[in-house]
């Protein structure tokens, strides 16, 4: 998420027209079952400026014993053919390993692990060489790690503190210094919801475009996120995008959905 306030260029997929929609959901922090389960959950993004459809994502999310363990998310064109995918492990809730694979561009980031050494990465496009280095994530937060760590500090937030976090950016090999705070409260397809607001530490952070997400204030999901995307169009700048994530369609699913996640092609949109 706020990595790509320092994404670096690259090729992208047009933005395409109508993504093709999968059900797909994630469980409230409260009353997730036990063993192992999946829920998948949905979502569009729009241009903010023009509000055209830019593509689509579907996320399948596996939960062992109550806690999250595992996500796989594809991105979708208008056919429903993936043109990149990300997969998680959440060996560590706020900074997971993590690896964002854009089939159109060629770029690759993400974190992995080897034994106790941990190694975020950054390939700009296939051109590129692999940039990696070895650091140490204790204390930070990555990529859909942001999710748990809002859920995790969700009082703090409500009572009106402001948080300091630093956020793994890839492109840098480095952390850089964020800002989190409850902004205000709102209304959400007839729901009410809490919208938080990330930011830059510092004077860069009335330069910079801040990310807003809005998370339902009886469950903790996300249903909108409104800031730059990982993603990039054309020109290779990262797309300026709402992304909804419609309740309704938050459903369990099983073990093939997750497989089939991680096995579907990736290539060009057509």
């Amino acid at each position: 998420m706020a990595a790509c306030l320092f994404g670096q260029a690259g090729a992208a997929p047009e933005p395409p027209a109508n993504p093709e929609r999968l059900a797909v959901p994630e469980p409230s922090a409260v009353g997730r079952p036990s063993g192992d389960s999946y829920l998948a959950y949905s979502g569009v993004a729009r241009s903010r400026r023009s509000g055209e459809v830019l593509y689509g994502e579907h996320h399948v999310l596996l939960y062992r014993q109550g806690r999250l363990a595992e996500r796989v998310v594809l991105y979708t064109c208008p056919d429903g053919s993936a043109f990149a995918r990300k997969t998680v492990a959440y060996v560590d809730p706020f900074a997971p390993d993590f690896l964002l694979d854009d089939a159109m561009s060629g770029m690759r980031e993400g974190i992995r692990s080897s034994g106790q050494d941990r190694t975020v990465f950054y390939r700009g496009n296939r051109l590129q060489a692999e940039r990696s280095k070895t650091l140490p994530l204790q204390g930070l937060v990555a990529d859909a790690g942001f999710d748990e760590y809002i859920r995790a500090h969700w009082r703090a937030l409500m009572s009106g503190q402001t948080l300091q976090l630093h956020f793994l950016v890839p492109s840098r090999l480095a952390e850089v210094n964020f800002k989190l705070q409850h902004l205000r409260g709102d209304t959400l397809n007839g729901a009410p919801v809490a919208v938080m607001r990330l930011k830059l530490s510092g004077i860069l952070g009335d330069v910079l475009p801040s990310i807003d997400v809005a998370y339902d204030a009886a469950d903790h999901v996300l249903v909108r996120y409104e800031g730059l995307s990982d993603l990039r169009d054309a020109a290779g700048a990262n797309f300026q995008a709402q992304i909804d994530f419609p309740p309704g369609e938050r459903a369990p699913v099983d073990a093939a959905a997750m497989a089939a996640g991680r096995e579907a092609p990736l290539g060009a949109c057509k």
